[in-house]
């Protein structure tokens, strides 16, 4: 019995020290954003201060955070969407026009999985190159291309563990009744991937707003994403703690209530939407 009480508190203690390591720098990140500047600066803490609230007017306003927010979520939700529409039809032809078994269908997961673990440095060069070649690079249009790459990569990759024990009587009834393979995607397939969907909308989504590297290279001036423009605090001459600080909330701040609003329709999606 004490062996079991010892265990059960230690487990809880490991728990409550997960939490604390969890969100400390939550904590130390928004009360540095409400510091003045040397509060921030200083060398040793400061736990009492009034609350300067001018540093979020100034990271928005001056600092840009309210034109890289609207670039964020353009680019995110294009690329999303795309991913979606591109990546549901070649997870159906992946399963259910090709046999799952078949050669096609295995070089095709394959190479998107090979594709997905790529370093992002190792493509960042050949990426670049290409769309400079056509002038896409200096824009949001360049980074939205490489973000619905890579969105829809995970699309298919949700997709086919959908799909892939998805009844082909199904789609074999439907043939017989005189449907295209497209009309059989949109009537027998889309009503059973709805939570599936969702699911790649949101991950797509968030892959799109974090990504750092392809951001900082292909856009410039008033195409900047949030990390990108969050990076910008960072100087040789000094850094502003407490604008950088109200930037880093600004920016963290939209995709964590998205995260909690969104959780529970997340978590169902990966969860259900095949065939019962």
């Amino acid at each position: 019995m004490k062996a079991s009480r010892a265990g059960n508190a230690v487990r809880v203690a490991v728990v409550y020290l997960f939490v604390i390591w969890c969100v400390a720098p939550v904590l130390w990140l928004i009360s540095t954003s409400l510091k003045s500047d040397v509060q921030a600066f200083s060398p040793t803490p400061v736990w009492i201060f009034v609350p300067q609230f001018q540093n979020y007017v100034n990271a928005w306003m001056d600092g840009g955070m309210g034109q890289s927010m609207i670039i964020s979520t353009l680019v995110a939700v294009t690329s999303a969407v795309i991913g979606i529409v591109a990546g549901l039809p070649l997870a159906y032809l992946s399963t259910q026009i090709w046999p799952s078994e078949s050669v096609a269908a295995s070089r095709l997961t394959l190479a998107i999985l090979l594709l997905t673990i790529v370093p992002p440095v190792l493509s960042l060069t050949p990426y670049y190159r290409a769309l400079f070649g056509i002038g896409l690079t200096g824009n949001a249009f360049g980074l939205t291309i490489i973000h619905t790459f890579y969105a829809i990569l995970l699309a298919v990759l949700i997709f086919r563990s959908f799909l892939v024990n998805f009844p082909r009587d199904i789609r074999e009834a439907a043939q017989l009744d005189g449907l295209g393979e497209w009309r059989t995607l949109g009537l027998t397939i889309l009503p059973n991937v709805w939570g599936a969907m969702f699911a790649v909308f949101i991950l797509a989504l968030i892959q799109s707003w974090n990504e750092f590297l392809y951001a900082l290279v292909m856009t410039n001036g008033s195409s900047e994403t949030v990390p990108v423009t969050i990076s910008g605090f960072l100087s040789f001459f000094g850094t502003n703690w407490a604008r950088l600080t109200a930037a880093g909330v600004i920016g963290a701040l939209p995709i964590i209530i998205f995260a909690i609003v969104v959780r529970k329709h997340m978590a169902r999606g990966l969860s259900f939407g095949g065939v019962k």
